[in-house]
């Protein structure tokens, strides 16, 4: 199964935001879904995550821009995590616990797919205090993704 249908699959499943646009934001357990749809697909294909926080009672969306996380699948010998650049300033919520982005081999599902939960674990262990400091309406907000 190629990315974009499995994109489409757990955008049509319940819990998912839409918003009038018709943009999907996919449920912290829909997206734990994408490692099953990916381990049973046949090929791995570049991901780019981007989580949101998303005030459900006025529609309120900040995009989590630091926390975004992408998986580069190359023609590599080695799968590799890339690390942020030294004396990166942003907040240690971030830098101790997510790694920006991954670079898997063509052939290395069980490397993304660890990547991939391992991300989605320290995803689901954040506060954003920081974030939500930007605007009240944050303050009860919950997390989405959406997957490119």
């Amino acid at each position: 199964m190629r990315l974009q249908q499995i994109i489409k699959e757990i955008g049509q499943l319940n819990g998912n935001h839409i918003r009038e646009s018709g943009d999907i934001y996919i449920s912290p357990a829909n997206i734990e879904k994408l490692g099953i749809y990916l381990e049973n697909s046949d090929d791995i294909e570049t991901i780019l995550i981007t989580p949101y926080l998303i005030n459900l009672k006025d529609g309120a969306l900040y995009e989590l821009h630091y926390y975004e996380f992408e998986i580069e699948v190359l023609n590599v010998p080695k799968s590799n995590y890339v690390e942020y650049g030294e004396g990166n300033m942003l907040p240690k919520e971030i830098t101790n616990n997510i790694k920006p982005k991954v670079v898997v081999s063509q052939k290395d599902k069980t490397f993304l797919l660890k990547a991939l939960y391992d991300y989605l674990k320290a995803m689901g262990q954040m506060t954003f205090e920081q974030d939500r400091k930007h605007d009240e309406r944050l303050e009860n907000a919950e997390l989405f993704y959406q997957i490119f």
